[in-house]
């Protein structure tokens, strides 16, 4: 007579035996190249002079193309370059040279977070006002499409981090909750 199993017996059965089958496959799995692991994480190094070339290739393509799509007046162009400087990406950072030792005290950790908090506050002060600078430059017609093109893409020269600094909110709350 053969016994007859549970259905929930029955899948445990097979999840195991389909484990067993895929240990030795995944057990031979060479390692992955040397640095692999290194170019997935979040930290890379400084970008090449090629990369370098290559995002301020895309960068100029988009300016032209936020030009033609708003068809901003030669008035109007002052407050893009304003615009246009407050957005653009900040240089690689470099070695820091304020952060303390490891051996530091918790007080010089905060001093050290306050002192990166104020710059961070400046930075977004910055870019609030020439945001609502070049805003207030546009026409009605021309505020209509750049408020579609934020929805749509985003704050241009937003890396797609949102937060407390996130220059989509300096335009308000988001219509969609």
């Amino acid at each position: 007579m053969i016994p007859r199993f549970s259905t929930s017996l029955r899948l445990a059965l097979v999840a195991t035996a389909l484990t067993l089958c895929a240990a030795p496959a995944l057990a031979q799995m060479p390692p992955p190249p040397p640095g692999a692991m290194a170019m997935m994480g979040r930290h890379m190094g400084p970008p090449s002079p090629d990369m370098e070339k290559a995002m301020a290739e895309h960068r100029a393509q988009m300016a032209k193309d936020m030009h033609t799509i708003l068809r901003l007046r030669a008035d109007q162009e002052p407050a893009w370059q304003v615009f246009e400087t407050a957005l653009a990406p900040p240089p690689p950072p470099s070695e820091r040279p304020d952060r303390p030792s490891v051996a530091a005290s918790a007080l010089q950790h905060l001093d050290m977070m306050d002192k990166h908090r104020a710059e961070k506050s400046t930075q977004h002060a910055k870019k609030e006002a020439a945001v609502r600078g070049f805003y207030a430059a546009l026409s009605p017609d021309q505020q209509q499409v750049f408020d579609a093109l934020v929805r749509l893409r985003g704050m241009p020269g937003h890396h797609g981090r949102e937060g407390e600094g996130d220059p989509r909110k300096m335009m308000g709350p988001s219509p969609h909750p």
